[in-house]
C-alpha cells in the first residue's frame, strides 16, 4: 500500500474561518472552496483542482493517506470527493501521544520543536480571495507554502512513527473514520422536543428562583444559591495569596466547567446564567447536533489522546464523551436505514483493574462470584444487612467502592454523597459518618491502600532522572520519566516537578498536586483505555465503529445481525488481553431497534 501525504489550502475570510467555526460546519458550508491540494508520493506536487473521477482520486481510495489534522482533510475528501482512503495516518494525533506536554501540537509548533523548518504560508495575503489567480503571483506563493507544509508533515511523521505502536496507529485510523465516514443521523423530532423542554425548564427555573443579574454576579450570593441547592461551591487558591481559597467561578475554572456540565439541569442553568450565556449546555449541544444533521450525517469528533491518560476527549465544540447512554441526546442518535446501533460497555472496569493491580484478592473473588459489592460495602458501614431493596444505603456502598479507590478523603466523600453522584439521590452524612465510611473502605481494601504507598515510591523513580532505570509495576514498566503501558504506549511524566516539598505536574492549565493515589488513578484509567481499545480493534474487524464514550463502544450491525453482533461483542469485551489474564471482566450491552429512514 502506497503512502500519500496531503494538505489542502482552502478559501476563508474574516467570518468564514476555522477560528470561528467548527471543522464540520466549515467543510460543509456552501462557501467552501479548495484553492489547491499538495501531495507527496515519490515527490511533492501541488494541483489547483482535483476531480473525483481522475486517476489521482482513484489512487487515494487504495492508499494510506497522511495529513496533519486528518479530520479536516479527511472530511474534505469524503464529503466533496467521495474518497475514503484505505488507511489514515494523522501527525496531530501521533504528536498528542508522543509529545503530550508540548505547548501546541500545530504543524508549525511541531516543526519548530523538532527543528525541521517552519510554516511559510501567506494566510493574510489570500484571506477573502476567491480566485488566487486574480492576483499576480499569489497562487504560486500559496502553492509553494502548501508544498512546504506537505514536506513538514511527512518529516514530522517519520520522526514520530518509531514511538507510536502499530496498535495505536490503528486506533488513530478508527478515530479519524468516526468523523470522516459517519453515517449516524438524528431523530430530529425527539431532539427538538428535548431542546424546547430544556429551554422551558431553564426559563421556569430562573423565574421561580427570582434571581437578579446582580445576585448572579455576586460571588457570595451565587455561592449561597449553590449551597441552597445542595452543591458545594468550587474553590481555588487565590492568585495573590495562595494560602487563601477563593471561589472558582470564572469560565476557565475546572470547577465552573463542572457546574456547566452538571447532570442536574438546574445547576447547569444557574451556572450558564452566571456567565451570561443565553443557552445551557444541553441547549447548545442539541442546537449544534440539529445544525450538523441539516448538513448531512453526524461526524463524531474525538481527540485521540486528548487526555493525559491516553483516553479520548471531545472536540470540534461537540463533546460526544458527554452523551452518555440513557440521556435524551443519545436516545436521539440513530443508525442508518438497514442497520442498528449495538452498544457494549465494560462494567465497573476501573474498579476491577484497581483491585486486580493491587492484588485485592477478596474483592476479586467477589467479582468472580458475581456478588453485590455495593451492598456488601454498605453492610460493613451500616452494621446491618443491606440488600438491593435498600436503594439509598446501597448507593452509599456504590459510592464507597467506586469513589474511594483513589484515596478520596472524608470531606470529598461527604460532598460526593451530598450532590448525589453516580446517578443516586443526595445522601447527607455528618463529619463522623463520612470519616467512618472512608475508614470502612480502607479497612476492607488493605491491598489498595498499599498500592497508593507503592505509587508514592514510583513517583520517586519517575522524578529521579536515573539513566536506564527500569522497574516493573504490574503489566507496566517504569522508564524514568515515563511509564510503559502494555499496549506499547507511554504515560509521560517529564512534567513532574516538586513544589513546596510535594510532587506536582505542570501543564498549560497550571500546576496540580501529584501523589500516589492520583498516580494510581492515572494508570488505572490508562489500562482501562488499553483494554477498551484492544476490544475496539477486534470488533472493528467485523463491524464499523461509530462511537466510543468512556468505557463503551457503539458499532453498526445490519438489522438481522444485531442480536448476534451484541452477543459476540459482549464476549470480546469480557475476554481479558493476555497481559491481564485472570482479571474478572464483565460487560453489558444492548442494540437499538430504531433507525433513520
Amino acid at each position: 500500500m502506497q503512502l500519500v501525504c496531503i494538505d489542502f489550502e482552502t478559501f476563508f475570510d474574516k467570518d468564514y474561518t476555522l477560528s470561528k467555526m467548527t471543522t464540520e460546519a466549515y467543510v460543509r458550508d456552501p462557501r467552501f472552496k479548495v484553492h489547491c491540494l499538495g501531495a507527496r508520493q515519490d515527490k511533492t506536487f501541488v494541483v489547483p483542482l482535483i476531480n473525483r473521477d481522475d486517476d489521482f482520486c482513484g489512487r487515494l481510495n487504495t492508499s494510506a493517506v497522511l495529513a496533519h489534522h486528518a479530520q479536516f482533510d479527511g472530511l474534505i475528501l469524503s464529503h466533496h470527493y467521495g474518497i475514503r482512503p484505505a488507511f489514515w495516518f494523522d501527525t496531530l494525533s501521533m504528536a498528542r501521544l508522543v509529545m503530550p506536554h508540548a505547548k501546541s501540537h500545530s504543524l508549525g509548533a511541531l516543526a519548530q520543536a523538532l527543528d525541521i523548518g517552519k510554516k511559510d504560508i501567506p494566510y493574510e495575503d489570500f484571506k477573502g480571495v476567491q480566485d488566487l489567480n486574480s492576483i499576480p503571483g499569489l497562487y504560486e506563493k500559496v502553492a509553494a507554502g502548501c508544498a512546504a507544509d506537505v514536506e513538514l508533515t511527512y518529516v514530522v511523521f517519520k520522526k514520530l512513527l518509531p514511538y507510536v505502536p502499530a496498535e495505536e496507529l490503528r486506533v488513530i485510523d478508527l478515530t479519524i473514520r468516526m468523523f470522516t465516514e459517519s453515517s449516524l443521523r438524528l431523530d430530529k423530532d425527539r431532539l427538538t422536543t428535548y431542546l424546547r423542554q430544556t429551554q422551558a425548564e431553564k426559563e421556569d427555573f430562573l423565574r421561580q428562583l427570582g434571581v437578579t443579574k446582580a445576585e448572579l454576579q455576586s460571588s457570595a450570593k451565587f455561592a449561597a444559591l449553590l449551597a441552597q441547592l445542595g452543591v458545594e461551591p468550587p474553590t481555588k487558591p487565590s492568585p495573590s495569596n495562595p494560602g487563601e481559597q477563593i471561589f472558582a467561578f470564572s469560565k476557565t475554572d475546572e470547577g465552573m466547567k463542572g457546574l456547566l456540565e452538571h447532570e442536574n439541569q438546574t445547576i447547569s442553568a444557574l451556572a450558564s446564567a452566571r456567565l451570561g450565556q443565553k443557552s445551557t449546555l444541553g441547549e447548545t449541544r442539541a442546537q449544534r447536533l440539529l445544525g450538523m444533521d441539516s448538513r448531512g450525517a453526524l461526524p463524531v469528533y474525538l481527540n485521540y489522546c486528548g487526555a493525559h491518560t491516553t483516553r479520548w476527549s471531545g472536540g470540534d465544540a461537540v463533546n460526544w464523551q458527554n452523551f452518555t447512554r440513557g440521556s435524551e441526546i443519545r436516545k436521539s442518535i440513530l443508525a442508518p436505514e438497514g442497520y442498528q446501533l449495538v452498544v457494549v460497555d465494560l462494567s465497573q472496569i476501573e474498579c476491577r483493574i484497581l483491585n486486580w493491580l493491587a492484588g485485592e484478592t477478596a474483592i476479586l473473588e467477589a467479582f468472580k462470584q458475581g456478588r453485590d459489592l455495593y451492598a456488601e460495602g454498605a453492610t460493613r458501614f451500616y452494621g446491618r444487612e443491606i440488600t438491593r431493596a435498600d436503594k439509598i444505603e446501597r448507593h452509599l456502598g456504590k459510592t464507597l467502592e467506586l469513589g474511594c479507590g483513589y484515596g478520596m478523603g472524608w470531606e470529598n466523600f461527604q460532598y460526593t454523597c451530598r450532590r448525589g453522584a453516580l446517578g443516586g439521590a443526595p445522601i447527607e452524612l455528618t463529619e463522623s459518618e463520612s470519616k467512618a465510611a472512608v475508614k470502612s473502605y480502607r479497612a476492607s481494601h488493605p491491598a489498595v491502600t498499599q498500592l497508593w504507598k507503592d505509587a508514592n515510591t514510583v513517583l520517586q523513580w519517575l522524578h529521579g532522572n536515573l539513566e536506564n532505570w527500569e522497574y516493573s509495576w504490574g503489566p507496566m514498566e517504569i522508564h524514568t520519566p515515563r511509564i510503559l503501558l502494555p499496549n506499547g504506549a507511554y504515560l509521560d511524566y517529564s512534567n513532574l516537578t516538586v513544589v513546596d516539598n510535594e510532587y506536582a505536574t505542570t501543564t498549560r492549565k497550571g500546576t496540580s498536586k501529584m501523589y500516589g493515589a492520583k498516580l494510581v488513578e492515572n494508570v488505572v484509567q490508562a489500562l482501562s483505555r488499553a483494554i477498551l481499545s484492544q476490544a475496539m480493534l477486534k470488533i472493528a474487524q467485523r463491524y464499523r465503529i461509530a462511537l466510543t464514550c468512556h468505557d463503551e463502544l457503539v458499532y453498526l450491525a445490519k438489522t438481522q445481525e444485531a442480536p448476534e453482533a451484541l452477543v459476540w461483542g459482549l464476549e470480546v469485551m469480557k475476554t481479558p488481553p493476555s497481559w491481564c489474564a485472570g482479571i474478572p471482566l464483565d460487560a453489558e450491552g444492548s442494540y437499538d431497534v430504531r433507525y433513520s429512514k
